[in-house]
């Protein structure tokens, strides 16, 4: 399989090693730079270190950042480096095979130099040497090692040599096998120590880190605290995109068939295209290269065992939604999965808003995990076994998304059984496609309507202030079964999106004449649908209900107008709504069917003065044939306005208040603009409804 899609990351490991040779070529006292990747498995890190100087030489001059932004002296000198780097070796260091190693058995720092001897001769073809003369002759001095290591792999001392860390969080579980420093208050600090190690060694000329590995110890952020001695400077090592998974495809080969033919040679023809395969493994993997990896692997082994086997859409769906085939991909998690504490599984619910709301987060941004223990959300995310995805924004500034895999969701569900919202969440999350929300302004404001009426719908809607209003609103609305027909699939919310040609392009939207269509595949599951894109031609929720003695069917649309500035919604944008929804609904829907009914409700978070004004400052419902403006109610159809009131009471008028703020000045705000504690807050009130 190779590597696609890492220029970022070499650009950034480059630079760093590029600060290295600079702050040692000053010569006076320095604080190394280390780049560190603290990834849990299958984000490529190992395969990235391995293939780092092979992504050098295809980059050339791009892999080191800022080339064009310097003098010629500067321009020369970094081209220079950049020369010697692509000639460099490569001593990649498992540190599982870490140990106690005679003469000193609990020395770490012994232990270190002695796998680095270790792996250069197994590197080199030569026999394991002996520990005790090894001992003897480098005697802990890092000049003797590294003329040591040179030798072993016959480079000169002028060639750089870097050498490459992998899975450094053994140190996490090393404690009983080593004597380590212990601070004033008894604390024991074991990556200071191995950074220590790291830090100096790293005034060696010539020589130079690059460190990966998950760990529990060690946090992206707290230098200080757990690692004093060295500067980590974080590598971003994002999920990949479509067209990466696409270049993937198209570059890797496989041993399974004769002659070796590309991954996309073997899986697509005609009638199913790379695109397509990458789009389904994006679905599927987020884009994480370990599961993107195994998920291929698995296709090409069912692809070898049977043959004639084509594969499609349906056919891919139908391999990968096996619980045999999940457990392949995603057996590596396992184990962390399972033990996740009690601390952390509360915390779940609130990274889940997060990944389905795509709410982005800074790199510093802390989450309060007591009332004396605060941790870094960049870390929280891997501790709950989650990936992260970095975003450059507009401004250009570097965030991150979470990110939950499809495949890791069945595993996840498994533990939180008695977890009714996050297990609602995540159904929802595994259900919608990778964009689902993305682009509209007024996705959590809409997401938590969605879910608050389908917790109703699912558990005591006859406790709800909201379906009571609407109850004492509509006399159609108080004769409906709130009970949902079935809860099996989870789909609170499932979104529905169909494809238009308009001037030879294609795009969603829902035109009138393809209401029917919609209309007939809402009233045959008891769903909540919230539409792909903001259009012009349906509302933001939809959904429907059975009458008490299922003579009686309601379809109701919810138009979600958040308005974020001073200027509250109008009665021309309510009137706008009611005509799009309303009237082709009835014309197309309703004149042949006499028992069903529709009904559109406005949730706002402002209305305008005058709307409210009014209204009377009360929700109020417009039944058949009542005139609002110009525009009359059709039979068997209802338009419900609720006040800002009843809004507030629904969501939350705290939550509401900080959404507001949050969303007044961007479009897509971040968490810190969110506030962690209003997420917290939004979790809390949804568990409430549970």
């Amino acid at each position: 399989m190779v590597v696609v899609d890492r220029e970022q990351d070499v650009g950034v490991v480059t630079l760093q090693l590029f600060r290295l040779y600079t702050l040692r070529k000053l010569g006076r006292h320095f604080k190394p730079v280390i780049p560190f990747g603290p990834h849990l498995f299958g984000s490529g890190k190992t395969k990235f270190v391995q293939s780092y100087l092979e992504l050098v030489n295809n980059m050339g001059e791009s892999a080191l950042i800022g080339l064009d932004y310097v003098g010629e002296s500067e321009k020369a000198n970094r081209r220079g480096f950049l020369e010697k780097l692509k000639r460099a070796s490569l001593l990649f260091v498992d540190l599982k095979e870490l140990e106690p190693t005679e003469p000193k058995e609990r020395n770490l720092k012994w232990a270190v130099y002695y796998l680095l001897i270790k792996v250069a001769c197994l590197q080199s073809g030569l026999p394991q040497p002996d520990p005790d003369e090894c001992f003897k002759e480098l005697k802990l001095r890092t000049d003797a090692l590294v003329q040591k290591i040179r030798s072993i792999l016959n480079i000169p001392s002028d060639q750089y040599l870097l050498l490459a860390f992998d899975e450094v969080g053994v140190l996490d579980e090393s404690l009983d096998e080593f004597h380590f420093k212990r601070t004033n208050d008894g604390r024991v600090r074991p990556y200071n120590d191995f950074f220590g190690i790291i830090s100096q060694l790293c005034k060696e000329p010539d020589l130079f880190f690059i460190v990966v590995g998950k760990s529990e110890g060690l946090n992206i952020y707290n230098y200080v605290a757990s690692v004093s001695r060295v500067q980590l400077v974080f590598i971003p090592l994002s999920p990949l995109e479509k067209h990466s998974i696409v270049e993937h495809l198209e570059k890797s080969s496989s041993f399974l068939f004769p002659g070796s033919p590309k991954v996309s040679e073997i899986l697509c023809h005609e009638d199913f295209s790379t695109s397509e395969l990458a789009e389904l493994l994006l679905e599927l993997t987020g884009g994480v290269p370990g599961l993107l990896v195994r998920a291929i692997s698995y296709l090409l082994l069912y692809k070898s065992s049977i043959n004639n086997f084509s594969l499609s859409k349906e056919t891919f769906l139908i391999i990968m939604n096996s619980f045999l085939v999940t457990n392949y991909c995603v057996a590596p998690f396992l184990p962390r999965l399972i033990s996740l504490s009690e601390q952390r599984k509360c915390l779940l619910r609130m990274l889940t808003l997060l990944s389905l709301y795509r709410i982005r987060f800074d790199f510093d941004e802390t989450v309060q995990m007591s009332s004396n223990s605060d941790v870094f959300l960049f870390d929280l995310v891997t501790d709950m076994c989650l990936y992260r995805r970095l975003v450059i924004d507009p401004d250009h500034n570097e965030r991150y998304e979470v990110l939950i895999p499809k495949l890791l969701i069945e595993y996840i569900d498994q533990g939180l059984k008695d977890d009714r919202l996050e297990w609602l969440l995540l159904e929802t999350l595994k259900s919608q496609s990778v964009e689902f929300f993305y682009e509209s302004k007024c996705r959590i404001f809409e997401g938590l309507i969605a879910t608050l009426f389908y917790l109703h719908f699912s558990r005591h809607p006859t406790n709800s202030s909201m379906f009571s209003t609407l109850g004492q609103l509509s006399r159609v609305w108080n004769e409906m079964n709130f009970q949902f027909s079935s809860e099996s699939a989870a789909y609170y919310m499932k979104s529905i999106h169909y494809t238009r040609a308009v001037s030879g392009m294609e795009r969603m939207t829902f035109g009138s004449n393809e209401w029917e269509r919609i209309v007939e595949e809402m009233l045959e599951f008891g769903k909540i649908y919230i539409p792909f894109h903001s259009t012009s031609h349906s509302p933001d929720i939809l959904f429907k209900l059975h009458g008490r003695t299922n003579e009686k069917n309601l379809m109701v649309g919810i138009a979600c107008k958040g308005r974020w500035s001073r200027n509250g919604i109008r009665w021309n944008e309510i009137l706008e709504e009611a005509h799009k929804f309303l009237k082709p609904v009835h014309d197309q829907v309703l004149t042949s069917h006499s028992t069903w009914h529709c009904m559109l409700i406005i949730m706002s978070t402002q209305l305008a003065t005058n709307v409210s004004e009014d209204l009377n400052h009360s929700s109020r419902c417009y039944s058949f044939g009542d005139s609002v403006g110009d525009f009359v109610i059709p039979h068997n159809c209802e338009l419900v306005i609720l006040s800002e009131a009843d809004v507030e009471n629904f969501i939350g008028k705290d939550i509401l208040s900080n959404l507001r703020n949050a969303f007044k000045s961007v479009d897509n705000p971040h968490s810190r603009n969110i506030g962690i504690s209003t997420l917290q807050e939004i979790v809390l009130s949804l568990s409430k409804n549970i």
